[in-house]
């Protein structure tokens, strides 16, 4: 544990040794939470331009209607107190995206091709710290360190774009609940859905067979409908044939279909925003482990009684996403930002049954620094009254801080700081032994290439 200690200071020591030598501010580019970098210029300067190799030609490309983009998301992340061991971690994903523009490249007009393929490596700092958090505290980690499809779509507009249909390889959260990852604790990122049901629900980088419809039904309100291939096989790290290579939908077997259902309104600039609310069914009845079933009975072969857990009436839940501009303190992105995320599920079949969360962002936070940001967050977890364990009813709360360093144009570091109150619920680990409260420091590295 001390050899893998040292390594990983090794690993941050050298991380903080190069951002000390980049200067100058440049473009913010947080992955799929902020517009792609800002077009390349003719004067390749190494500081502000967009890639660290350079245009490579991708802009051509993308005039022709091919968008590439290849980036590393790397979080350090160390605890001083709190679990068992002050030990640290370091975990991270490259990911290669594309799309193709069918209108440029086919003449299908309102037509789009989307690949995105994810690696991700390292170690979960909750469990070589012996943190008992609910949450993880650095959101990268998780669902295999393999080579994953994430996305293989097709979309098409129709209709002047009022109506959008997207079927093939996709993550739930790529087309409904709250998008933004901008801090390092699960909590305050990605899908909150997905954060308490991670059992069915799967957030990026998983995808499953689905089909999605976007309808546009009036100015600024959009209703989105999507049924999902329900098959906890896509969470394997055995076998490609179903994290990697286009596996067949229901195979394997299937427990039945995910069904999201959202309503979204889209406010326009100058204080732009997106207001989401939104429910899911999902058909299978599988109830969480540490929560009391419910046996039923029924005739088996030859007259023999099969019990079996679960009560055949599905589960589901309820959430809202409010991510919204306050301020406009200058030009471009300037100002401040917050965000408000609640998610209910069923109390029958869930460990966790609802999560709250509440952030603030400030985009320019110094005048000579236009582009760097600083953000806060707090939020809560909730145990399931009915759980077995000391943690039943309990509430894990997690307080975050960074501030956003945006080194070079291809370039963005985070300097991050969390707390995390009653890790767990009520800070008890799996052996009933109560911990402390814990505190977190990190950093996540953004590399454009």
């Amino acid at each position: 544990m001390l050899h893998r200690s040292v390594k990983t200071a090794r690993v941050w020591g050298a991380g903080i040794a190069l951002s000390s030598l980049l200067t100058g501010g440049a473009y913010a580019a947080d992955p799929l939470t902020k517009a792609p970098p800002v077009p390349y210029a003719e004067t390749d300067d190494f500081w502000t331009r967009p890639y660290l190799f350079g245009d490579l030609g991708r802009t051509k490309l993308k005039e022709q209607g091919i968008d590439l983009g290849l980036t590393l998301g790397n979080e350090s992340v160390g605890n001083l107190s709190g679990g068992s061991r002050n030990t640290a971690a370091n975990a991270g994903q490259l990911w290669f995206g594309a799309k193709l523009d069918m209108g440029k490249l086919a003449g299908i007009q309102g037509g789009t091709v989307g690949l995105t393929l994810v690696q991700r490596f390292g170690d979960n700092l909750n469990t070589e710290a012996g943190i008992p958090a609910l949450q993880l505290t650095n959101e990268v980690f998780g669902r295999g360190n393999i080579f994953r499809l994430t996305q293989l779509y097709y979309s098409q507009k129709l209709f002047n774009d009022q109506l959008e249909l997207k079927g093939g390889r996709l993550p739930v959260g790529s087309d409904f609940f709250f998008g933004l990852c901008e801090f390092i604790n699960l909590t305050f990122c990605g899908g909150q859905p997905g954060n308490i049901q991670g059992g069915y629900i799967y957030n990026w980088p998983v995808s499953q067979w689905a089909g999605v419809v976007h309808y546009n039904f009036a100015k600024d309100f959009q209703l989105s409908v999507g049924v999902y291939d329900a098959n906890p096989n896509y969470l394997t790290t055995s076998s490609p044939s179903i994290y990697f290579l286009p596996g067949v939908p229901g195979s394997n077997p299937a427990t039945g279909v995910l069904v999201p259902v959202e309503l979204v309104w889209a406010p326009k600039s100058p204080l732009n925003g997106t207001w989401r609310l939104g429910g899911w069914y999902d058909s299978a009845s599988t109830i969480d482990g540490g929560l009391p079933g419910v046996v039923q009975v029924i005739p088996g072969v030859g007259g023999v009684p099969t019990q079996f857990l679960g009560d055949q009436r599905g589960r589901w839940g309820v959430y809202e996403s409010i991510l919204q501009r306050l301020t406009v303190d200058g030009p471009g992105a300037l100002g401040w930002y917050t965000f408000l995320n609640t998610t209910v599920a069923d109390h029958r079949t869930s460990f966790q049954d609802y999560q709250i969360a509440l952030g603030f962002k400030h985009t320019g936070t110094f005048y000579w620094r236009p582009e760097d940001e600083v953000g806060f967050a707090v939020g809560t977890t909730h145990v399931n009254s009915a759980a077995f364990g000391p943690n039943a009813g309990g509430n894990e709360v997690p307080i975050e801080v960074w501030y956003g360093w945006q080194a070079t144009g291809w370039m963005n570091l985070k300097f991050d700081a969390q707390y995390v109150i009653n890790p767990g619920g009520r800070g008890f680990n799996a052996a009933g032994v109560k911990t402390d409260n814990a505190w977190v420091l990190g950093m996540r590295t953004e590399v454009h290439f």
